[in-house]
């Protein structure tokens, strides 16, 4: 569109002139196509942007226009040409139809006062830099610039599909509303402050007002400033809507680097299932190794892979994997929705028990701490097998003891916080320092370590090879505990920290006599039962090491998971799970029982006796030599 013309001129996609390209919301008619281009409301705001910020550019490309919305073989032709559109623009103009509030003078002063945040955010310095931002007068400033970009989420375009590419796809971006002020922000505050506030917990900066800086914002940013895989840009797309079913999908594909050809698609399944098939065949293999979650709706059964996310919990699978690029050992194969792919294979699986899910409180907080706490069950067995699977490998034996004792000497406690609905106010009871310094250490490597539990189930399971057992936490999509023969599988799926999750498939006789029997011709296909969290690959004390199977290059195979050849999925008659709001079985009750509550406290209390009283400490190995004890600690660990 020239916009002093008002007409439109056709140029081929190679050959533009300088344009600016516009990110709006229809819901703001601002460009309603029924009206000619000049008596738009929206025309004088980008003649009045150009006028200010770009006097040399004369073209516009504004999606009401430059497509024909009547004509669906043009809108055929355009959407895949929509990552080269507004990729090539000198600039992105995303318009609000309301004025933004803020002055460029403003932006400018407080992105300086919180460059020491923004610093500390990309250095991870928070021990360093943390207690200088926690208090006084740069927490007041953190407390401003949050406020100023507040200011930016107050119109519904960034819960729009179609305005997460485009403004993921810009080389630059500009911000303007009615009150005609062009803005410019360095958009990494986007990401970088929420992260600050959420890590120091500044609670007056924590959700609410600014819901939509943690919800939508800080996951955007990381996408335009290649913070994140590319693909991952289909994970930000499970709070956003499309005014067209299909579009949840192709809104985003020219950003993803994963582009679909064929665009007459009836369903957004359909949409799904091509566009994750092209992904995984193209070496995207993260998104055939992501945890499992409840299925949600009866399209998620009749379609059901178990190698394939379903598209209803697709952006929960990818988000609690803590999976960025995954690099496949070898080449990836689709076909009828069964992939190939290489692995090395670690050895036989076997389920000890059930553990439970991840505790949600009334507000629906995670609360991790209480989790594990709850899941060793007052039981010193379970408690040390859980601190082994949760720190193997980065703890010495020593420490894991010390773990396993936190576990169990606070389930009175933790039980007690739950029954109660007092979560929040939840205290560890810790022997000395040292326990302080290493249930916080702890707590830090469960942040990304439990991440792969928040929307499955959680069993405890063992893997062994030869003789050797390492423990490990298993997650699956439902309730029922796998019944057939296991087996887990390494495929290089290293999460943030480093780790790895391992794939547990169900294997048949001949698979575990040969590893290979699954690339047979004519031989089912494996079933993916879950992942395993993340466990380590270096060898301690304390952790049975597994990376030397692991890494053997005699245990790489090619094996063939999911599809219409899985040996589970094929005959499975699946039904949908709710998943919301499940206690911890020794906690369900609809009513609150003042005298259990009671009841409760006096076991706490005597079981912190226990701790402060104790003359030894007993561990796997029996009674250690005595030695004199501090008084017990009472320190806020939360989850």
């Amino acid at each position: 569109m020239h916009v002093h013309s008002c007409q439109l001129e056709v140029f081929t996609i190679n050959d533009l002139p300088p344009f600016i390209a516009v990110s709006h919301t229809w819901a703001d008619t601002l460009f309603p196509s029924e009206i000619p281009f000049i008596q738009q409301k929206g025309a004088k705001t980008i003649r009045s942007l150009l006028s200010q910020c770009f006097p040399s550019v004369e073209y516009c490309w504004i999606d009401t226009f430059s497509i024909d919305q009547n004509d669906a073989k043009d809108k055929k032709r355009q959407i895949p040409l929509m990552g080269d559109i507004y990729s090539k623009a000198v600039a992105v103009a995303i318009v609000f139809k309301t004025p933004i509030g803020v002055t460029q003078e403003r932006l400018d002063e407080v992105t300086n006062r919180v460059e020491g945040a923004v610093e500390m955010f990309r250095e991870e310095s928070w021990k360093e830099g943390g207690q200088n931002w926690d208090h006084g007068s740069k927490r007041r400033w953190l407390k401003n610039a949050m406020d100023c970009l507040e200011l930016f989420t107050r119109s519904p375009w960034a819960t729009r599909v179609w305005t997460l590419q485009e403004f993921v796809l810009a080389k630059a971006t500009v911000w303007i509303g009615e009150d005609l002020v062009p803005l410019r922000i360095n958009e990494e505050l986007f990401i970088a402050l929420p992260d600050v506030c959420e890590t120091l917990n500044i609670t007056e900066c924590i959700l609410g007002q600014y819901s939509v800086l943690y919800q939508y914002y800080r996951g955007m940013v990381g996408a335009r400033l290649r913070m994140i895989d590319r693909t991952r840009i289909m994970e930000l797309l499970g709070n956003r809507t499309a005014t067209e079913a299909v579009d949840e999908v192709f809104g985003t594909m020219a950003a993803s680097g994963v582009v679909v050809e064929q665009m007459d698609i009836g369903s957004k399944e359909e949409a799904w299932r091509l566009w994750w098939e092209k992904a995984v065949c193209e070496g995207h293999t993260r998104w055939a190794l992501l945890p499992p979650t409840s299925l949600q709706t009866t399209q998620d059964c009749h379609n059901y892979n178990c190698v394939m996310p379903p598209f209803s919990t697709r952006h929960q699978a990818s988000s609690c994997s803590g999976l960025d690029t995954v690099r496949p050992l070898g080449p990836v194969k689709v076909e009828d929705g069964v992939v190939t792919m290489v692995g090395r294979w670690v050895g036989t699986c076997k389920i000890v028990r059930r553990l439970g899910r991840v505790h949600r409180d009334a507000n629906g907080l995670l609360h991790r701490d209480i989790t594990l706490i709850l899941f060793a069950a007052n039981n010193w067995t379970r408690a040390l097998r859980i601190a082994r699977a949760s720190g193997g490998g980065r703890y010495t034996r020593k420490r894991i003891l010390i773990i396993a004792q936190v576990l169990k000497h606070n389930f009175y406690r933790a039980q007690l916080a739950v029954t109660s609905g007092t979560e929040d106010d939840f205290r560890l009871c810790l022997r000395d320092q040292y326990q302080q310094y290493l249930w916080s250490d702890f707590m830090l490597l469960q942040s990304v370590q439990m991440m792969v539990m928040n929307e499955g189930v959680v069993f405890l399971a063992e893997t062994e090879n030869e003789g050797l057992i390492t423990d490990v936490m298993l997650v699956t999509g439902t309730d029922e505990q796998p019944s057939g023969r296991l087996a887990a599988v390494d495929f290089r799926a290293k999460n943030t920290s480093g780790r790895i999750l391992l794939t547990v498939v169900e294997v048949t006789d001949d698979h575990l006599a040969d590893p290979t029997a699954a690339t047979h011709h004519g031989s089912p296909s494996l079933h993916k039962v879950g992942v395993t969290a993340a466990v380590e690959m270096t060898s301690t004390v304390n952790a049975r090491r597994y990376s030397a199977l692991a890494l053997s290059d005699n245990n790489i195979y090619s094996f063939r998971i999911g599809g219409r050849r899985c040996i589970h999925c094929r005959s499975s008659h699946l039904t949908i799970q709710s998943k919301k709001g499940e206690q911890h079985p020794s906690l369900q009750s609809s009513v609150l029982d003042e005298e259990r509550i009671h009841h409760l406290r006096l076991k706490m209390r005597r079981q912190n006796h226990a701790i402060r009283g104790s003359d030894k400490r007993t561990s796997s190995s029996g009674p250690v030599r005595k030695r004199s004890r501090p008084k017990a600690h009472i320190a806020k660990c939360r989850g």
